[in-house]
């Protein structure tokens, strides 16, 4: 699968960036997928009904689970008023749980517990959600306050907390890191790690000053980080090394990308994926919109990459 994009990504006829790593190779403009671009591929590979199934984070749990593909588990869908009326928090949810709107978008809406002590559960800022919190919340997310309509009805998706892998934990202060990977119909081209830090509040949000990190696809390993444009070598809060850092269970964080367009009809598709302690690669969301600045923060460009894989962009 990947052999056209191993020729690719060291090529030896630009020259070196100078930010530090002179390994990586300044990449020249025809190789750059820009905005125009991308839009022009979305509408060529996603059809629409294949877009709002990814933009609905339950429909596109059921589509890609129909297929086998790993997804983060679910406590309970509640779509409507007579499901909210019925569910108890202190009876229905685990002691650390994850409430996100169904059509939410960056992040809005989602509300995170990481621990319970008798009917108080607490964030990871030590703020306490009585259930009288958590059920405000959940009605502010059936009743569409997060899904960029207020008029539109939207679904509240409870799933367990994830606990992530260990090997992360010398990586990041707190939060929890993904792994963003963009595809063209199953054939990855390009893996970025994203880590939280203190200055991110804990949130893997690179607009929040969390780090992006460039993976290289042949090896599971970081070649690059940046920090809001910034090279950077080391995190900045822990101290560890970044390049060169081994993602864990990358074949399998490949194997799941690759599955995941096709599983909900998108041709170019961007898969979000958290490495779990128990669980392992686990998908939480499929984006149909993927951005470009993933191509800065790995220093290639995603035209390039398409191109190594036969796409003509006619």
């Amino acid at each position: 699968m990947f052999e056209a994009l191993t020729k690719f990504w060291r090529s030896d006829d630009v020259k070196p960036v100078q930010h530090g790593f002179e390994d990586l190779p300044l990449v020249p403009i025809e190789e750059i997928l820009g905005i125009n671009m991308r839009n022009a591929l979305i509408a060529k590979y996603n059809p629409r009904i294949a877009i709002e199934r990814a933009r609905d984070k339950v429909a596109a749990k059921v589509a890609l689970e129909a297929q086998g593909i790993a997804c983060t588990g679910t406590v309970a869908v509640i779509d409507d008023h007579q499901k909210l009326n019925a569910f108890k928090p202190t009876r229905d949810m685990p002691d650390s749980w994850a409430i996100k709107p169904a059509r939410g978008s960056q992040g809005d809406g989602i509300l995170l517990a990481v621990r319970r002590e008798g009917d108080v559960w607490y964030k990871g800022s030590g703020t306490p959600l009585t259930e009288t919190d958590v059920m405000h919340h959940i009605q502010k997310v059936v009743d569409g306050g997060f899904s960029g309509d207020t008029a539109s009805e939207d679904a509240a998706l409870i799933e367990p907390l994830i606990i992530a892998d260990p090997s992360l934990a010398d990586l990041v202060p707190e939060g929890l890191p993904d792994l963003r990977v963009i595809c063209l119909h199953d054939e990855p081209l390009m893996a970025m790690l994203r880590l939280p830090t203190n200055a991110s509040d804990g949130k893997a949000n690179l607009h929040q000053r969390a780090i992006g990190a460039g993976v290289d696809l042949v090896t599971g390993r970081i070649t690059r980080a940046l920090v809001r444009g910034e090279s950077i070598t080391h995190h900045p809060d822990t101290g560890t090394k970044l390049i060169g850092y081994q993602v864990p269970g990358w074949d399998r964080v490949l194997e799941l990308a690759s599955k995941c367009g096709p599983a909900i009809g998108l041709g170019y598709s961007g898969s979000d994926i958290v490495l779990d302690k128990n669980d392992g690669p686990l998908i939480i969301e499929v984006n149909a919109h993927p951005g470009i600045e993933i191509q800065n923060i790995c220093q290639l460009g995603l035209k390039a990459q398409m191109a190594a894989v036969g796409e003509d962009f006619k």
